[in-house]
């Protein structure tokens, strides 16, 4: 069986590729049981032994879908859809984030919201460990920029449950150690600004470009 990171790499369109910094992360996750068999292999946030429902962050790597960029744009010519690559699932309502290939040829990562749920559709990154930073913060979801102003755990008090809320302490201490960065309290630390697709106007480069190119 191949290994999780080639399996995402593989399904990259061809003018993208992995950074450095994500590709480690891979290994690494597969080496220590984070990898999970659903109805495809999948990267959670937490060591396969830790049972995944409320009180756990839901974000989790994928291979990319080959078709969704171009649904999500109502643009399926493959000029453009090559510069889209969702490969990172962000909510329970479809909304997934993953790499875009910018006008200047610059590869950041992006949110592209469902529509049936999120709609934040702009940067979330420039840079590999700036995402992962983003991740480890660990929010339940991480497709709801009215959150990003909370940490984690205040988010999830907000819905009153029984359950505790259990963050994904191995993956932020490995991000930590690894890049010698320190992981926000929230999100707002990381995703400056946020952009609506359903709004008139935004200066966001991804929101930008997507009006553009959408079908």
């Amino acid at each position: 069986m191949s290994s999780f990171l080639d399996e995402v790499e593989t399904s990259l369109p061809a003018g993208l590729h992995l950074p450095e910094e994500l590709r480690l992360a891979f290994r690494w996750m597969e080496q220590n049981g984070f990898v999970r068999q659903g109805a495809t292999r999948y990267c959670g946030l937490y060591p396969a032994a830790v049972q995944q429902g409320l009180g756990t962050a839901y974000a989790h790597f994928t291979k990319v879908d080959t078709d969704l960029a171009g649904y999500w744009l109502g643009n399926h010519d493959a000029s453009v859809t090559a510069r889209l690559a969702p490969f990172i699932v962000t909510g329970a309502d479809g909304s997934c984030a993953g790499l875009w290939l910018d006008d200047s040829g610059q590869q950041r990562f992006v949110h592209m919201g469902s529509g049936s749920g999120s709609t934040l559709a702009c940067v979330l990154a420039n840079n590999a460990v700036d995402l992962l930073r983003f991740l480890a913060i660990g929010y339940e979801e991480t497709c709801w920029p009215d959150l990003f102003e909370l940490t984690p755990e205040d988010a999830y008090a907000l819905q009153d449950l029984d359950d505790l809320y259990r963050p994904p302490v191995e993956f932020r201490h490995w991000v930590e150690t690894s890049f010698g960065v320190k992981i926000p309290k929230t999100g707002s630390e990381i995703v400056g600004r946020v952009a609506d697709f359903a709004e008139d106007n935004s200066d966001d480069p991804f929101w930008q470009w997507a009006r553009k190119v959408a079908g």
